[in-house]
């Protein structure tokens, strides 16, 4: 992962082997990292920011 990665819910799903439809909604969760830039219909996160969620600890999935 390089510092400056963008990842979309699919990158999402597959880092935390779930469903595409789960990894949408764990991005709508209010402790969820806001996202920085939306592209058409793709929403983009910092890779970095997802990891430091991650790494406060696993939420539900």
């Amino acid at each position: 992962m390089a510092v400056d990665d963008l990842w979309t819910t699919a990158d999402i799903a597959h880092r935390l082997s779930i469903s595409a439809h789960r990894a949408r909604g764990l991005c709508d969760r209010d402790d969820f990292p806001m996202p920085i830039h939306s592209v058409g219909h793709f929403v983009l996160w910092r890779a970095r920011d997802i990891e430091a969620w991650l790494a406060q600890g696993r939420p539900d999935l």
